[in-house]
């Protein structure tokens, strides 16, 4: 979903050196002599300390500090089947991976997307998610913006927000069409440019597809699936030498893949309310 969505697509790895040498108060479990934490030392503990950041439609937070949404669901489903207490642990996305390997929490709960720069030094688990890059656009617009091509002239305006992976993908995607960039643009900020006629598309990360077609009747995507362009796949974050706990989370995701339980998840919470579409 990194974006993210907001952040977790659009961000990369922070210089990890931020947290050599420092005196950081662990909230994880620490495994013997450097081993891995297990599954059964969480289990023995009774908590599991899984580290969250917003990131709409997947992650979010009411005024009473609770979380609620796609990932904090999933990671209380994981809780419930391990009988173990779910302690969610508030984090940036600047600082989540540092986080993770400071032994602050034992999991990173929210939608990091599993690029091959944080392969490097954290694990992930299998993904749940496929998220790219897709441009929304009005399907009654005369200029007939139905593919890539057509949106690559002069004459379409595309908005993104700046300093984003979606200002990269209109660049590059996009090299002859008129870009437009917006300063800490919301997904409102970004249908105002259409239905306003400013802009001809704006471009998002394709998590937002579903939510943004069922509510604004005059919406379409290009290209018209919900991988989108250049899709890296989501998942959650494991420090490397957990071994063991990383083969017990992909046998619970394999569980509620089967089950059906991440299909209905996603149908009850990637919603436009939750995209912040109202």
């Amino acid at each position: 979903m990194s974006s993210h969505l907001p952040s977790p697509t659009r961000r990369a790895v922070v210089t990890l050196l931020a947290v050599g040498g420092s005196s950081i108060a662990l909230g994880g479990i620490a495994g013997a002599q450097g081993s891995g934490v297990t599954q059964a030392q969480i289990k023995k503990a009774g908590v599991f300390n899984v580290a969250m950041a917003l990131n709409p439609p997947m992650v979010l937070q009411d005024i009473s500090q609770h979380w609620y949404g796609f990932n904090p669901d999933l990671v209380a489903r994981l809780g419930a089947a391990w009988g173990v207490k779910i302690n969610y642990v508030a984090t940036s996305w600047d600082t989540i991976i540092p986080g993770l390997l400071a032994h602050k929490y034992d999991m990173i709960g929210a939608s990091i997307s599993a690029t091959e720069l944080r392969k490097k030094v954290i694990n992930f688990t299998d993904p749940y998610y496929e998220a790219g890059q897709i441009f929304i656009v009005n399907k009654n617009n005369p200029k007939h913006l139905t593919s890539i091509e057509a949106l690559n002239k002069s004459s379409v305006t595309v908005a993104y927000t700046q300093s984003s992976i979606e200002g990269e993908i209109v660049h590059r995607v996009l090299p002859n069409a008129t870009p437009r960039a917006l300063t800490s643009s919301s997904i409102g900020d970004m249908i105002a440019e259409i239905e306003s006629g400013r802009s001809d598309a704006f471009a998002i990360v394709s998590v937002l597809r579903q939510p943004i077609l069922n509510k604004f009747s005059w919406a379409a995507s290009v290209p018209d699936n919900d991988e989108g362009l250049n899709p890296t796949p989501v998942a959650w974050g494991i420090r490397k030498e957990d071994t063991d706990l990383l083969a017990a989370v992909n046998a619970f995701l394999a569980a509620v893949q089967k089950n059906g339980v991440m299909a209905e998840l996603k149908q009850k919470d990637i919603t436009p309310a939750n995209a912040g579409l109202g």
